[in-house]
């Protein structure tokens, strides 16, 4: 069922995809009307436009979401994905804002995160209604403008002011289903350095003729990404002097799959002749953050068997001449208490004279193997497919999180290579074309139940 008309629904698929690819709608300041940016809100004027012209009832909740629906029926059923991208980075091939089609991928940023899903989503509605198929719930379509943010803002706006499903799914991780995501920690860390303790590198080291101090340090665009690049500022006896690191991007949740430009760039900075408080500072770093992702050095290791070991990427690193900052990453297993970590980080940081100033908080998602939910999403995934696994967890974070009875739902097989918040990122054409059958036959199916 299904598979007939995505087939035919398939260059409108693609050239509303590359109309929205086009949108750069990653993180920007607020405007007017706009509470996540220019943007993300271009990105879902285009997307309700587009729903508009199927026929379906659509509504802007405030810029901060919105909302496409078909169908009849007291419940009503959702599809909840992201407009909203992360910041492009550097090393693309082709542009990250022309959604480009090449050797049957369409690459740019949010083809895969989240855009290309959740407009095989979107169109697989459209299917839904061509097909003319009784309902017996109403079938929605909500759009967010600033998940890749974290803290899901603009669903907990939405939750405040619209209806809320009885049932749905997000397309925004893996297939066959996620029954478990961990729990997610954002932490920001620092260190300011006294008067005292930046006087006179050159005595320090015994070099009459060097006097060496920090004038900015700078990586990483988003917390849960893997910096690919990071530069430090040193004034080394009244001259500039830049060093510069590279690495590879990846998505915050696995940054054993990326290389972290800022270990190299920490590594550095720890042999410099600068004031020993602050080499000490970047020493103490060094070891406690870039030999491993797990956080043995933190003493955070821990894992379960439903959820899997807690994973660290360090995000977010900045300084200057009296302080140096940075962020982290955290994802721990489903069965673990946050406060534990908590305690253990303090702790750790405290040991080199770090601070934790701050932290926000995801609890984690964890329902059984065994519900309705995932026996019908399961169910769909094989009948699509031909494929039998298992239900999987995860250390992303998703708009399951945000409401009741959702759970994440694709767009990746088991197997897949597809570079999550990298350069080039991209979906295969094929893949989007089955993606919309099996969100269409998954949205009928739960809506009958």
């Amino acid at each position: 069922m299904f598979e007939d008309a995505m087939i035919q629904l398939k260059d409108e698929m693609i050239r509303a995809l590359c109309t929205n690819l086009r949108i750069q709608s990653d993180a920007q300041p607020p405007e007017e009307g706009k509470p996540n940016g220019p943007g993300a809100a271009r990105a879902l004027e285009h997307a309700l436009r587009t729903a508009e012209q199927m026929g379906f009832a659509v509504k802007d909740v405030d810029g901060q979401a919105g909302w496409a629906e078909y169908g009849d029926g007291d419940e009503m059923i959702a599809v909840l994905g992201h407009l909203d991208v992360v910041p492009a980075g550097e090393g693309w091939v082709n542009p990250p804002y022309a959604g480009m089609i090449e050797d049957g991928k369409i690459f740019g940023r949010g083809a895969i995160d989240n855009k290309g899903p959740i407009f095989a989503a979107l169109y697989g509605l459209k299917a839904i209604k061509d097909s003319g198929l009784s309902l017996g719930r109403r079938i929605r379509i909500i759009f967010g403008t600033c998940e890749e943010q974290g803290a899901f803002a603009d669903m907990a706006y939405y939750a405040t002011k619209e209806e809320l499903p009885v049932a749905g799914f997000t397309p925004d991780a893996d297939f066959p289903v996620i029954y478990a995501e961990k729990g997610i920690l954002h932490v920001r860390f620092s260190r300011e350095f006294t008067a005292e303790e930046l006087a006179g590198a050159a005595n320090q080291a015994g070099d009459p003729y060097t006097d060496i101090s920090l004038e900015s340090l700078k990586a990483g665009n988003a917390i849960n990404m893997v910096p690919d690049k990071a530069e430090a500022v040193l004034n080394v006896s009244g001259r500039q002097v830049k060093l510069e690191t590279a690495g590879r991007s990846a998505h915050g949740s696995t940054p054993q799959h990326g290389q972290n430009a800022c270990f190299p760039l920490l590594e550095l900075l720890s042999r410099q002749d600068l004031p020993l408080a602050m080499q000490d500072a970047f020493s103490f770093l060094t070891h406690i953050l870039t030999k491993e992702t797990a956080g043995e050095n933190l003493a955070v290791a821990v894992s379960d068997e439903p959820s899997g070991a807690l994973s660290v990427n360090l995000g977010l690193l900045e300084g200057d001449g009296s302080c140096v900052r940075g962020g982290l990453d955290i994802r721990y297993p489903v069965t673990v208490s946050k406060d534990g970590i908590l305690s253990a980080l303090e702790s750790s940081f405290a040991q080199g004279g770090f601070n934790i100033d701050s932290f926000s908080h995801q609890p984690p998602l964890y329902v059984p193997k065994d519900g309705y939910l995932v026996e019908t999403l399961m169910r769909v995934f094989r009948e699509k497919t031909g494929l039998e696994y298992e239900p999987v967890s995860t250390g992303g974070g998703t708009y399951a999180r945000s409401m009741p009875n959702i759970l994440a739902y694709g767009p990746l097989f088991p197997g897949d290579v597809y570079p999550f918040h990298q350069p080039n990122e991209f979906i295969d054409v094929d893949r989007l074309v089955l993606l919309g059958q099996i969100y269409a036959q998954a949205m009928y199916e739960l809506a009958q139940l």
